[in-house]
């Protein structure tokens, strides 16, 4: 199988490229391709002849989003259509990546699938526009995969509160935002693993269970050998941040492990392997 993986310089696009796999997989990056211009990412497509198409770019700096929505919107909503269109012209599956922002955190259990979405924020009104243009774009051929609160590579939530610990800095996290901490390198074996049973429509994939970001940060002190560190609450009002944040934002991947007839792994083991850097990877 022919992979195009379009962001390829991204979190989850660089997770895709890098896993061992039999499946060819050509990488584009933002100086190889603009998505917001759509004669050239048609051209893109038509020339590689994938047979998946990732669309892994994406405007994710949520405060910077909600400041400037046109610019979210032209790579989270105009490119997603841009590139589902190539994908359809080319009879290829397209994936496309989305968030658990595209709900408003007033469940009370996981959301799943079939949630009626309501974004709070620029960010999550754009990967839901970007989500109906790659419906209406591929109907008979689209992936929507929502996921949430990615780490690796040095990027995210973990490496932030690493650094804030080499540097002896004091740690306040917030204790009134939950959601499912997800390591980007399960969530793109994930992906290949529904393309590989070729496999459409909607899921949901994050690591099992729910988290505060305080219970992120302590769990991160604690597997980085730092478990007498304070690490001090603070709610999402005090933190004062442009954007509007879900409360809970928790996702039920249940359809998912339906699909691969195996569970989910826990979000606290798998921040250990990434943590530990050796650790095991999941099943998918």
């Amino acid at each position: 199988m022919r992979m195009l993986v379009v962001g390829a310089a991204g979190l989850v696009g660089r997770s895709i490229l890098g896993l061992e796999s039999p499946h060819e997989r050509i990488g584009l990056d933002r100086q190889a391709l603009d998505v917001t211009h759509q004669a050239d990412v048609r051209r893109a497509v038509r020339h590689h002849r994938p047979d998946v198409v990732f669309y892994c770019a994406g405007a994710t700096d949520v405060d910077l989003t909600e400041r400037d929505p046109a610019a979210a919107r032209a790579v989270n909503s105009e490119g997603a259509r841009f590139v589902a269109e190539g994908a359809r012209e080319a009879r290829a599956l397209v994936v496309y990546v989305s968030s658990d922002y595209v709900f408003d955190g007033e469940k009370k259990s996981p959301y799943v699938e079939t949630d009626s979405p309501r974004p709070l924020s620029a960010y999550g009104k754009s990967k839901l526009e970007g989500e109906r243009y790659v419906r209406e774009a591929a109907p008979d051929g689209f992936l929507i995969v929502r996921s949430a609160w990615l780490y690796g590579e040095g990027k995210g939530f973990p490496d932030f509160v690493r650094r804030q610990i080499e540097a002896n800095v004091e740690l306040r996290c917030v204790s009134d935002q939950v959601g499912s901490p997800t390591w980007a390198v399960d969530l793109a074996q994930a992906l290949v693993a529904l393309c590989e049973r070729r496999l459409t429509g909607f899921f949901h994939f994050v690591n099992r269970g729910e988290a505060a970001w305080l219970d992120v940060a302590r769990a991160v002190a604690e597997l980085s050998g730092a478990e007498g560190l304070e690490v001090s609450s603070l709610t999402r009002d005090a933190l004062g941040r442009p954007a509007p944040r879900p409360r809970y934002s928790v996702l039920d991947p249940s359809k998912f492990e339906r699909a691969m007839g195996a569970p989910v792994r826990p979000w606290r083991e798998a921040l250990r392997s990434y943590l530990l850097q050796g650790g095991s990877r999941c099943a998918f």
